[in-house]
């Protein structure tokens, strides 16, 4: 295998409410930007079936955010209220997740995908922050994701990324549901209300979820989960 092949990196893009045939495909660059700074390829993964003909070819996937919610009977809940769900979207990275993880594929899951990552691993969400954690931080900011929010702290070792329990960092933030802890993963960092804030697969491959937007590079362990997540990616693509 020629050594200076680039990973080939998967990501997820979200879609508009537009009918066919103006329906589109929508992701923000600063996704892809993140995945070339620290050394991939990106591509994006417009929804298709089989997803075996993707796993087959990408090195490591990024499940991206979105302004939408998990369906609460995936994870074994009944919906306190109504919520904007896109079920071809959530089937699609479900499908995803959970052939990457059978395979050893690195994944990434940020925001919303940080909460279908934990659904895949077995774990519950949190429907909606405000109304069901007392005394918790406004999760949901009128301010740009280019901004700090709040900081978290890491409560947990991961097994993969080079942080030390304790550490604190300022992260930015944009979601009103969250991951509850679950014996299904290791919690790696909770904000000052007790939000879970990232999680990572307990073992076998590298599996680590961020509910806060390290795409914006708006906190240094920002960098610390790309170049991490990139290295993971290129080691299984030299194992192919």
């Amino acid at each position: 295998m020629n050594m200076l092949h680039l990973p080939r990196i998967g990501i997820t893009p979200d879609i508009n409410d537009l009918p066919v045939p103006e329906t589109e495909y929508v992701v923000r660059q600063n996704y892809a930007d993140a995945i070339s700074k620290a050394g991939g390829l990106p591509f994006l993964l417009p929804y298709h079936e089989p997803v075996g003909d993707y796993l087959d070819v990408i090195d490591g996937l990024l499940v991206t955010g979105g302004l939408f919610d998990i369906d609460p009977a995936l994870y074994r809940q009944t919906s306190r209220k109504d919520y904007a769900m896109k079920p071809a979207r959530t089937n699609f990275e479900r499908a995803l997740i959970e052939g990457a993880l059978s395979r050893a594929i690195p994944v990434v899951g940020i925001c919303n995908g940080m909460q279908l990552l934990a659904v895949c691993l077995g774990g519950e969400l949190v429907q909606d922050i405000s109304t069901e954690i007392d005394g918790a931080l406004e999760h949901k900011p009128d301010q740009s994701a280019s901004i700090a929010h709040h900081r978290i702290e890491i409560s947990g070792t991961s097994r993969h990324l080079q942080t030390s329990a304790g550490e604190v960092h300022e992260v930015n933030s944009v979601h009103h549901q969250s991951v509850l802890p679950s014996d299904a993963y290791q919690v790696l960092a909770v904000s000052p209300d007790g939000v879970v804030e990232a999680l990572e697969k307990k073992d076998g491959g590298f599996a680590v979820g961020v509910q806060w937007h390290p795409e914006y590079g708006v906190a240094d362990i920002d960098t610390i989960i790309f170049e991490t997540f990139l290295s993971k990616a290129r080691e299984y693509s030299q194992k192919k």
